[in-house]
């Protein structure tokens, strides 16, 4: 029987701060941009949403206060803004801390490191793996190109490195490696959208993203959310945000203002 996988459709707050009731409906299966000033509750309905469907609180305690339709596709949550790290307690910001895990082997869901041993696993898909990871870097490139850097894998260390290419009007004169902790808090915020929608395979999944654009170039917010259709179509994309850039392409229609949420 063939799985029919379900996307948030509907999600209701009531009294959301003690006074505030949200209702929103006919969310889109695969964009939706909440947009609103600061302080209206835009990453607070995110985080409410996200604490339904993932259980972080019991249902039990959310009941009176939400109530949403039923699904059963995955549900991830980036913050990926770069948090300073507390220098008493660790020397990474939570930003890096989180690309790592996902690039890495974290022993909590699937990293880039376990997706390419599926090659020696599963040999029949490897092909098939080769070419997604190909898309993959050609994405990342899109964004990396433009400060002279390329993603690629080190046949030393068979792990990810990036490349500064040198040049000499359009001839790469000489190239240097640099690892994830020397790329910029915008770059290590690009790579960890894109690493999360790449290993989603192409799979039903809900994505939820607060404010991406921070730290992000304006051409980079441009193309956000067309590289995150191309890595992964069938991704639920619900995403808060302060930036005409992020909807300039095309997204116009999926705007919701929260105000227009708010049942009076």
């Amino acid at each position: 029987m063939e799985i029919v996988y379900r996307y948030i459709q509907q999600f209701q707050v009531k009294k959301m701060w003690g006074r505030i009731n949200l209702h929103w409906t006919d969310l889109n299966d695969d964009v939706n941009i909440l947009v609103g000033i600061n302080g209206c509750g835009k990453t607070t309905l995110l985080n409410l949403i996200y604490d339904y469907y993932t259980g972080q609180k019991t249902k039990k305690e959310l009941a009176e206060s939400l109530c949403g339709n039923e699904i059963n596709s995955p549900i991830t949550y980036i913050r990926s803004f770069d948090i300073p790290a507390n220098a008493k307690k660790r020397t990474e910001s939570m930003l890096l801390q989180d690309l790592k895990n996902i690039i890495n082997q974290n022993g909590a869901g699937t990293s880039f490191f376990d997706y390419r041993m599926k090659m020696l696993n599963f040999p029949q898909e490897a092909d098939k793996i080769k070419e997604r990871i190909g898309t993959f870097f050609q994405v990342v490139n899109s964004f990396l190109g433009e400060t002279k850097k390329e993603i690629t894998i080190d046949p030393k260390s068979n792990s990810l490195t990036f490349l500064i290419k040198r040049m000499e009007g359009l001839q790469v004169t000489t190239e240097d490696k640099i690892q994830l902790e020397q790329l910029s808090s915008g770059e290590k915020q690009i790579l960890l959208i894109l690493t999360t929608v790449f290993l989603q395979e192409e799979k039903p999944n809900i994505l939820l993203m607060d404010e991406p654009e921070i730290s992000l170039h304006i051409s980079w917010q441009d193309k956000l959310i067309e590289m995150i259709r191309r890595l992964n179509p069938n991704c639920q994309l619900i995403l808060t945000t302060h930036s005409p850039n992020i909807f300039a392409n095309g997204w116009e229609d999926k705007i919701v203002f929260i105000e227009d949420l708010e049942e009076r």
